[in-house]
């Protein structure tokens, strides 16, 4: 397994609701597995706000401890999720929060050059990798029965995106039996300059067009400048419907090689040795430079 250094940023903007529905975190700590969450509250629905957290604190608590355990595969993420809907189940049961209530949930792990997620709900996970954008997670909403509708010409392109049941969930967490998880058995092999994008639904205001000429142009930004640039395009949209948008931004390559350091005995004795090398100019310069990696 390759290492592969992940830069990673998150963002938060409210939209024009009342309040933020949304919760995410991220940790990417170098030389181990890093691991991001988000949760979009179910709109309309009471408590959307503390359904979220409470999913993305549960889920991200128990990765980050099977994480701590070397635990491989889809186990830990299953067992996050149900430890996840049995919180908020919890929380319900004993009156803390609307039992009307519940959240998508969109959750990964980079491990070396592995990524590995689970999903349930539409908020998406973009790959952009070569000038493309992949959404590599499933939508569970009606706009994916809609678009196949489409695609076998049973229904018009434009009059399925303007569907007013478009945006219904068709998989949440919400403390019950979750009709569908997106769980890869396999995970998805990462190469440097790959840049992964978490979001909730807000984001859906910014065509794939726009956001990858964001990301063109911020090829040699940190992910924090990526993730301001997404948000002001959000932004100068200036819907007046607009969603809560939240966002995780991450930026993968190739780790920095470091240059050789030497024990402190073996640099004393070239130190000494050096002036003793052959006196002509170009003799000592080319042994300089033959040495020029090493820390003297």
């Amino acid at each position: 397994m390759a290492d592969l250094t992940a830069d990673a940023a998150t963002a938060q903007n409210i939209g024009r609701r009342a309040r933020q529905e949304d919760a995410v975190i991220a940790h990417m700590p170098q030389g181990g597995p890093g691991l991001a969450v988000l949760s979009d509250g179910m709109g309309g629905h009471d408590d959307g706000d503390l359904a979220s957290r409470i999913l993305v604190s549960e889920m991200f608590g128990e990765l980050f401890m099977a994480a701590a355990r070397s635990t491989p595969g889809q186990a830990p993420f299953r067992a996050a999720l149900d430890s996840a809907n049995a919180r908020l189940r919890q929380h319900i049961g004993a009156g803390c929060i609307s039992p009307d209530t519940g959240g998508t949930l969109v959750s990964v792990a980079v491990d070396g050059d592995h990524l590995s997620w689970l999903s349930v709900g539409d908020s998406p996970l973009y790959l952009c990798r070569d000038g493309a954008l992949t959404r590599l997670n499933e939508n569970h909403s009606m706009a994916e029965q809609l678009d196949l509708m489409v695609q076998n010409g049973a229904m018009d392109a434009d009059k399925a995106e303007r569907h007013p049941h478009r945006h219904c969930l068709t998989s949440a967490v919400t403390g019950r039996q979750i009709p569908r998880v997106d769980c890869p058995a396999d995970p998805l092999r990462l190469l440097p300059g790959d840049t992964l994008l978490l979001a909730s639904d807000g984001l859906d205001v910014l065509p794939d067009t726009e956001i990858l000429n964001l990301i063109a142009r911020h090829a040699g930004s940190d992910s924090a400048a990526l993730a301001r640039a997404l948000m002001a395009a959000v932004a100068d949209k200036d819907r007046p419907e607009q969603d809560n948008v939240s966002i995780v931004v991450i930026r993968l390559a190739a780790p920095v090689s470091q240059p050789v350091r030497l024990p402190a005995r073996l640099r004393k004795s070239l130190s000494r040795l050096l002036p003793r090398l052959h006196p002509v100019a170009e003799g000592r310069r080319a042994v300089r430079d033959a040495l020029g990696g090493l820390r003297l």
